[in-house]
């Protein structure tokens, strides 16, 4: 294993995740930017099957990854030659065997799922997708082994940008849910060359027996990332055959709006600390520092702006012309989808310690709670609310976050609610401020904005008055200089 001290670690840690959030801001206002676009130009129903054909895909993907990539990454030893070009044959050659049984079934598959041909354009678009995916996995592994975060922003900012600005053009030109499979294909193809510039790796193939045992862990982490997908995706795909794709892009609107910072600080910081949890995995002192500081910053970014968009989420519809008397049917799901993704920014700092420190197994066994729990409550719900039952039903399972603290403080002693009650304490005297000033001024979407900017200076404010010590220190170990 590569030496690296703690305290070295430490800051590049901290820098990679502020490399990550900072770098890719401009690239998550464009592709918001494109969200709103989309939302507003293209038909519910159309949007529904977009929704649909990812999950589709999604299921279809976890068919092609048997977990090789985080197995890399996790390994401890320094890795061997035989150790990348096992991991890309094997990926490879699963991605293309897929792709190829989907291109002879895609009739079938479209007829089952009432897919139009759009829908099935995009379904083989997306599926192919996933055997490019298969050229960059090896530059992206060695970046994070190396802890290396900022290079890494390169080559998915020219394949963000590439994919947003042709999927607003051709979805301004009228092409539908085409431009997706445009989009996809060529910003795909486009990020290749990005990735061996920034991380050079020789393409090769073969198979080395001893190579692949040593690679097992990333069976193990698939197994995980398999009842994900049963719980998450095929969920969506089975909602197919009992939902219209209207319905189903009101599900969809609303998972999207509510999970878009998720996707933003949450994946950068897990990203991140993946890669380190698994550098220092006996260090517990540096483990609880890590996991302390992880779920503050997440708690500070991630609760103002999930419960500030839940108290202004009908303004927003109702103001902003595009979105007025199309998406209000989507409100009652957007509150509880950012309920759900208040808690999961949480836990999923917790389940990503579990997985890099090896304890895969006690993962597992999270995920089959969830997995059983989604598909139990979830046709409960929807036959109680309708389409709304599935967020609730998606809310219920965070609550177990519970037992997830308790798994992790059997291997690491830090605190959890030390961690974040400070963040919610500032959050919310801001929702009680935002909630009393919308009732007054909000009368269009000029007064909406500046109401937000009320709400968020009074969080700042109120958040620097009871955690000054935290800030400061994250600040300088973000490497910033004030």
């Amino acid at each position: 294993m590569e030496e690296l001290n703690i305290a070295f670690l430490t800051r590049r840690s901290m820098q990679g995740i502020f490399a990550l959030v900072s770098r890719t801001f401009f690239l998550n206002l464009i592709s918001f930017g494109t969200f709103v676009i989309v939302t507003s130009v293209l038909a519910t129903k159309d949007i529904g099957i977009y929704i649909a054909v990812i999950a589709i895909q999604r299921v279809i993907s976890f068919f092609t990854d048997v977990g090789l990539g985080a197995a890399l990454v996790q390994k401890k030893q320094e890795l061997k030659q035989s150790d990348i070009t096992t991991s890309f044959t094997v990926q490879a050659g699963l991605t293309l065997a897929i792709f190829l049984l989907v291109l002879m079934l895609n009739g079938a598959i479209a007829s089952f799922f009432r897919l139009n041909e759009q829908g099935q354009r995009l379904l083989l678009v997306l599926v192919f997708t996933i055997f490019i995916s298969s050229f960059k996995t090896i530059p992206s592994i060695l970046l994070e082994r190396s802890i290396n975060f900022s290079k890494l922003v390169f080559p998915q900012a020219v394949e963000s940008l590439a994919f947003n600005f042709i999927l607003v053009a051709l979805i301004l030109m009228g092409y539908g849910v085409d431009s997706f499979s445009f989009a996809f294909l060529l910003s795909s193809l486009l990020g290749i060359p990005f990735y061996y510039l920034v991380s050079p790796w020789k393409l090769g193939i073969g198979i080395d027996k001893e190579a692949l045992g040593r690679l097992k862990y990333g069976v193990q982490f698939q197994a995980k990332n398999i009842l994900a997908t049963i719980k998450d995706d095929l969920l969506t795909v089975i909602l197919t055959r009992f939902l219209t794709f209207t319905e189903i892009g009101y599900i969809g609107f609303a998972q999207r709006l509510a999970f878009y910072a998720f996707r933003y600080v949450v994946d950068s910081v897990t990203k991140v600390t993946f890669s380190t949890y698994s550098r220092v995995q006996n260090d517990l002192v540096f483990l609880k520092n890590l996991i302390e500081k992880s779920l503050f910053f997440v708690s500070a970014s991630m609760f103002p702006l999930l419960f500030g968009l839940i108290v202004i989420s009908p303004y927003l519809i109702r103001y902003y012309s595009k979105w007025s008397n199309k998406w209000e049917p989507a409100i009652f799901s957007l509150i509880f989808f950012c309920l759900n993704a208040a808690v999961s920014s949480l836990s999923g700092i917790l389940v990503n310690l579990l997985d890099a420190t090896g304890k895969v197994k006690t993962t597992l066994r999270l995920m089959v709670l969830w997995t059983s729990l989604v598909w139990i409550l979830t046709p409960i719900f929807i036959f109680f609310y309708g389409y709304n039952g599935v967020s609730v039903a998606s809310f219920l399972v965070t609550t177990t976050i519970a037992y997830t603290v308790f798994l992790v403080k059997k291997f690491v002693d830090f605190k959890f609610f030390g961690s974040i009650y400070k963040p919610a304490i500032a959050t919310v005297f801001m929702s009680v401020v935002v909630f009393i000033f919308s009732q007054v001024l909000i009368k269009d979407f000029l007064s909406l904005i500046f109401v937000i900017l009320i709400g968020g200076t009074v969080y700042m404010c109120s958040l620097f008055a009871i955690a000054k010590k935290e800030l400061m220190s994250g600040i300088k170990q973000f490497g910033i200089k004030l």
